[in-house]
């Protein structure tokens, strides 16, 4: 009778920690997949993107133009559990890569990813 009490004393604590972490959300409100679709090559500006996106976590410059990089990391719940969130659930990535020529976009691009994809971007996260 005493382990019974022990294991669901323990399932409990596991149980509010769970529920407590799910809480802690860092959501940001914002979701580049319907954002995106605003977007319009060859008709929208820099300073309607920027209205639409924000500003863009990475900025390069090419030959053909500028290319800005929007990217929003999404945590499965069991992910988020600490100190085991390392070893459960799983993380995706979505990314929206602007390209302009001028002051007009040129292409705009919406990938959803998983971590080895993602990192095969080179793209560092600041957490």
């Amino acid at each position: 009778m005493q382990f019974v009490g022990t294991f669901l004393h323990r399932f409990f604590l596991f149980f509010l920690i769970c529920t407590l972490c799910g809480c802690f959300s860092k959501n940001t409100g914002r979701h580049l997949s319907s954002d995106v679709c605003l977007l319009f090559p060859e008709k929208t500006t820099k300073q309607e993107v920027v209205q639409q996106l924000g500003s863009p976590q990475i900025r390069q410059s090419n030959d053909s133009g500028e290319v800005w990089i929007y990217y929003q990391v999404h945590k499965s719940f069991f992910k988020k559990v600490p100190w085991a969130g390392n070893y459960l659930g799983k993380e995706e990535y979505e990314v929206v890569t602007v390209s302009f020529t001028g002051s007009q976009i040129r292409a705009c691009v919406f990938r959803a990813m998983n971590v080895e994809e993602f990192q095969s971007l080179g793209i560092l996260i600041e957490e």
